[in-house]
């Protein structure tokens, strides 16, 4: 019998929705446990970039370095990616995870964070369109809606969310779970 696969998502006053919700949803129905941690001082709901507000399960402070995830991802929305990519623990974490060969993933203007913190640099990558600039040349930008390099994940935006979670899920589970909830939700692979 496997370990259930746990995954940590962060965020960020200004988050996108959609960009939370279906991933986390996603990867809950495949049986993934998702921990959703704020970057605030408090446990307060966070607002996204559209008022909807999300009530975190514990505060980003208290992910110690003994938790290991198998996955950590944010979801997009420029203030929440600024402040993302502003944040030194944000920072550790992903770096943690990335030099245990975990999951790291951002979707949208997320991907900023990632360039801020110095992870993955020269691998291929997606996000924003308008936001590609702000990588600075340190990767190797595609215009796919999903792009996997290694244990990395990256996505462009709230039309991508979709497929954005069920790449996260394959990664996590493998593509006979993937395609079981995809077939649950009506999603056309």
């Amino acid at each position: 019998m496997t370990s259930t696969k746990r995954a940590l998502v962060c965020i960020a006053p200004g988050f996108e929705e959609v960009e939370f919700t279906v991933p986390v949803d996603i990867l809950r129905r495949g049986g993934v446990d998702v921990k959703i941690a704020t970057i605030l001082d408090d446990m307060s709901p966070v607002p996204g970039r559209c008022g909807i507000k999300i009530s975190p399960e514990c505060l980003i402070s208290e992910i110690t370095e003994d938790d290991l995830y198998d996955l950590v991802f944010v979801p997009g929305g420029l203030a929440a990616a600024e402040a993302f990519a502003a944040s030194p623990t944000v920072g550790d974490i992903y770096t943690r995870h990335n030099n245990q060969n975990k999951f790291v993933a951002a979707i949208c203007a997320s991907p900023i964070a990632f360039n801020k913190h110095k992870i993955n640099h020269g691998r291929r990558i997606t996000c924003y369109p308008a936001l590609a600039i702000r990588l600075d040349g340190n990767y190797k930008y595609c215009s796919d809606s999903v792009v996997v390099d290694g244990n990395m994940i990256t996505s462009r935006g709230p039309g991508t969310a979709f497929d954005y979670g069920m790449e996260l899920l394959e990664q996590l589970k493998g593509k006979d779970t993937r395609d079981q909830i995809a077939k649950d939700m009506l999603y056309t692979l």
